[in-house]
């Protein structure tokens, strides 16, 4: 989603799960029956740990991850050309018809899934995201309530609630001889959260579904959508159906993301999360009135057809993890272009009077799909649809799905200024959330903060200059800002959390959103060591061993170190130090002298072995007789006299050690340049030149943006004004930068 130009996510702190006795069976006075299905009271059937199955779920202490998985897990690396891209565990065929007036879906869910597991299995686990917005006793509200808003922080108001309503379930299981026989299910809290969320449900099966067999799981459920405030919703007609399905959980197998056994894997909707799902075929039919335009995940393998209860839109789409829609009667014709040699087709939904912003970002969208497939690995679909929300549904912007994500937009400046950025991160997130589908749960890093840092490569030759009409008139231009620089704002010397780890279990809202910034820093900064194209070679590795396949933190580490060679333990140092931990950088050039070298006082032998002593008049006089001596033989010289410099700078580190290079500038052009090794603590350094230091700096490339204070990188022998004068210029353009978006407000 949005990073760094929104403010900074709300996030949890620890929540100490309540520890109950696992029961063996459904209590009487908890177990639904077949008639309370269709309202199923809270209960708490099952809490972190281990089901009455034996089979473990995880909690809210998931999350850092240490043990690389195994060669087979999640179906092996994926075969170049393959029919099938993934293990395709979860088939959706899914139906629904959009009431835009009631704001409704009334909807129906055939789900095929396979037990990839060694034993039978009874109890499925199915994300219900909607009941998030259901009320302020939700996981999602609950941690807003304590931890602050959520992006702009629009608020629910009377009317304006969302939820899911399960109203019957039911089962085959070929291979049990099962036949449509109706499911109980029962809400349950994996993290610990409050009895009044419903966002996790369990639903216990008449039969089991037996090792490596299927079970079709019939749905029917109805949604009241909420007005948007966050990833999904309605505002007026519009509306982006995002989440809107009982979504079966991850059932990962032991050397799975470090998973030791079975393991489901649902956690509630928290603030700061997003999403984990197996890969599979989706099918869909959507049934929108017949004035409004359409956009989804996937194909439209049909010409739209139409009904007495509207026009039904038919999509399909193998091997994605997710399915979204958006239809609206006020869209503009879309835009249309293509990319890879005319292989994938690009199409932006937009309002009309946003139509710059569209163009951008069809531009945007085209050159981030070149780029990725170039970089990462070849897009594999034929399609990407972007969506570019109106006024007032801005919350819905900034959201991704495979095939499908809404940017952005605005009528003019200082808005239009930052939509090729927001469209590049959106775009990319279908390669880290999408192809490569990582647990935004559990490891969010793996997509917000590894995506940013693929944008920022991207971007890197480009500049973020938000202009304001109004101030431009007057002949004011805010600054370029390089987009590394933009992400500078991830170094902090007390950091409370690392960039790995869950998405919950953060100290605040900003200690969550360096999740974005300082993951760019820490893989910028790594790509700089490591040297050459190690960083470009590793990542694409990555992405071929992990496409289509739920890659952890260790898997990353492990596809670097394998690519890194005799660099790997450059590799595993770093990421013990700053993606395990979060070991702030600050290194400094503590001070300058350069002073003349002058004869010295006392009693020193001659080149005969004569001692004379010379003492501070005679000193004075021998050193007036060798200037003037020098003067008259150097009428034009200004920076050498007749006495040789000692230039003598120290260096000293504060926090974490890495190598530095340190660059003196001497006042007749001439510079010195030698290493400062990364495992000293502090180092003197010493010349005699015939001529006094100008300047001495580390770090003089740029190439470690993770040291916290970049100013005391640098020092002159003699004051100047150049900085002062620098960052008041830059505090002035940044002045006016404020006053231009409030202009335009």
């Amino acid at each position: 989603m949005i990073a760094m130009l929104v403010a900074a996510l709300a996030a949890t702190q620890p929540v100490p799960p309540r520890i109950q006795p696992l029961p063996t069976q459904l209590q009487p006075d908890k177990a639904p029956t077949a008639a309370a299905n269709a309202t199923p009271a809270p209960a708490r059937v099952a809490e972190p740990g281990v089901n009455d199955e034996g089979i473990e779920v995880a909690g809210a202490g998931a999350g850092i991850i240490r043990v690389p998985s195994n060669e087979q897990a999640f179906g092996g690396i994926q075969t170049p050309g393959a029919a099938r891209l993934s293990e395709r565990v979860a088939d959706y065929e899914l139906s629904a018809t959009l009431d835009p007036d009631k704001h409704t879906v009334e909807g129906h869910e055939k789900l095929t899934w396979r037990n990839r597991g060694d034993r039978p299995v009874r109890s499925l686990y199915f994300h219900l995201y909607l009941n998030g917005f259901e009320s302020r006793g939700s996981t999602f509200f609950t941690e807003m309530a304590r931890y602050g808003q959520f992006r702009s922080g629009v608020k629910t108001k009377k009317g304006e609630w969302g939820y899911i309503e399960l109203k019957k379930i039911s089962v085959a299981i070929p291979l049990a001889n099962s036949q449509g026989k109706e499911a109980r299910w029962s809400y349950v809290h994996p993290d610990g959260g409050p009895d009044t969320d419903h966002s996790v449900v369990r639903v216990d099966l008449p039969d089991a579904v037996p090792p490596q067999g299927t079970a079709t799981i019939d749905i029917d459920f109805h949604d009241q959508l909420p007005r948007v405030i966050a990833r999904t919703g309605y505002f007026d007609k519009y509306h982006l159906v995002a989440q809107w399905f009982p979504k079966v959980g991850v059932l990962e197998l032991p050397g799975e993301r470090g998973a030791t056994r079975l393991r489901w894997n649902c956690h509630e909707f928290h603030l700061n999360s997003e999403f984990y799902a197996d890969f599979g075929n989706y099918r869909a039919q959507i049934t929108v009135p017949k004035a409004y335009a359409f956009g989804s995940t996937g194909e439209e393998t049909a010409p739209p057809r139409d009904t007495g209860q509207g026009t039904v839109h038919t999509v399909a789409q193998d091997d994605i993890h997710d399915f979204a829609f958006t239809a609206w009667d006020k869209f503009a014709p879309p835009l249309a272009g293509t990319a890879r040699a005319g292989r994938v087709h690009v199409k932006v939904l937009y309002p009309p009077e946003m139509e710059e912003s569209a163009r951008i970002a069809l531009q945007a969208t085209i050159d981030a799909l070149e780029y990725f497939s170039e970089t990462l690995g070849e897009y594999p679909y034929r399609q990407v649809t972007c969506v570019v929300p109106p006024h007032n549904a801005g919350e819905s912007g900034g959201m991704e799905y495979e095939t499908f994500f809404t940017t952005i937009g605005a009528t003019a400046q200082p808005g239009t200024g930052i939509v090729r950025y927001v469209t590049v991160h959106e775009f990319g997130h279908g390669y880290f959330m999408g192809l490569l589908a990582t647990n935004e749960f559990e490891e969010p890093f793996l997509d917000e903060g590894l995506n940013e840092f693929w944008d920022a490569r991207m971007l890197s030759n480009e500049f973020i200059q938000v202009t304001a009409p109004g101030l431009g008139r007057l002949g004011i231009r805010t600054p370029k800002i390089s987009y590394w620089d933009f992400e500078r704002g991830g170094t902090q010397r007390f950091q409370a959390d690392p960039i790995a780890g869950n998405s919950w279990n953060r100290f605040s809202g900003g200690s969550y959103g360096l999740v974005y910034a300082r993951t760019v820093m820490v893989f910028r900064d790594l790509e700089k060591r490591l040297g050459g194209d190690v960083m470009a070679r590793a990542f694409k590795e990555y992405y071929r061993r992990f496409h289509h396949r739920h890659p952890s933190t260790a898997d990353l580490r492990k596809t670097l170190e394998d690519v890194a060679g005799e660099q790997a333990p450059l590799v595993r140092e770093w990421f013990d130090a700053q993606v395990y931990e979060r070991a702030p950088v600050d290194d400094r050039v503590e001070s300058l002298e350069s002073e003349e070298v002058l004869p010295l006082l006392g009693e020193p032998q001659d080149k005969d072995g004569k001692r004379v002593e010379l003492d501070e008049e005679a000193q004075q006089k021998e050193v007036g007789e060798k200037r003037e001596a020098f003067k008259k033989a150097h009428p034009d010289e200004k920076e050498r006299g007749p006495f040789p410099f000692r230039t003598v700078v120290q260096v000293r580190r504060y926090a974490f050690h890495v190598p530095q290079i340190l660059v003196v500038k001497f006042a007749d052009g001439t510079s010195e340049k030698v290493e400062w090794p990364a495992q000293e603590r502090w180092h003197r350094f010493v010349w005699d030149k015939p001529v006094k230091a100008v300047s001495a700096e580390i770090d003089a490339s740029r190439e470690v943006l993770l040291d916290l204070n970049k100013l005391d990188d640098a020092r002159t022998r003699e004051p100047t004004h150049a900085a002062a004068r620098r960052w008041t210029l830059e505090a002035s353009a940044w002045t006016q930068l404020v006053f231009s978006l409030v202009e335009a407000l």
